[in-house]
């Protein structure tokens, strides 16, 4: 019998990132990061209205730890796909992931999210700048750009969504 929320065996030590449906929004995702440690457990990075700060900033970084990891969230979204990303090296202190994950916007966001999105952030836009850092620093090695992360991840999802008739549980891809 099928589970009602599969749970999604996500490979140890490794980085990925996850797009999580957004109704009424065709082809609109929310981007996650996971980390997974050495023993398979995964931590969460996103860019959310959880992580802001009332009156400050309307979304900032959310960072939690995650086991198991699931087909549809605590808040019954449904998880697509996730984006095995290679070329991580396993051996990233988490602490240099936390420090990229809250410096990807130096300037923290604004008051609104529609300011937000007017200035170009977006979980999308922040997950990128994620990427970029963990390049720079060493500690992600490719031979293309997160831009071209960013179009396999949309077209790839842009597909699953379009096939959710026959969806049964989320799509783990490696890229």
């Amino acid at each position: 019998m099928l589970s009602p929320n599969p749970v999604v065996k996500l490979e140890s030590s490794s980085l990925y990132i996850s797009t999580t449906q957004i109704f009424a929004r065709h082809g609109a995702f929310h981007w996650i990061i996971y980390v997974t440690d050495a023993d398979g457990k995964a931590s969460t990075y996103q860019w959310s209205e959880q992580g802001g700060t009332p009156g400050l900033q309307a979304e900032g970084v959310d960072i939690q730890e995650l086991h198991p990891v699931t087909t549809y969230s605590s808040t019954n979204n449904l998880t697509l796909a996730f984006f095995k990303i290679t070329g991580f090296d396993p051996a990233t202190p988490s602490d240099k992931i936390r420090q990229a994950a809250l410096v990807a916007f130096p300037d923290r966001g604004y008051p609104s999210v529609r300011e937000n999105r007017q200035n170009n952030l977006t979980c999308r836009t922040w997950a990128l700048k994620v990427l970029r850092i963990l390049m720079d620093g060493g500690w992600l090695v490719r031979t293309d750009i997160p831009e071209v992360i960013e179009d396999i991840v949309k077209k790839r999802s842009i597909e699953v969504e379009g096939n959710l008739e026959s969806f049964t549980e989320s799509v783990v891809v490696d890229i």
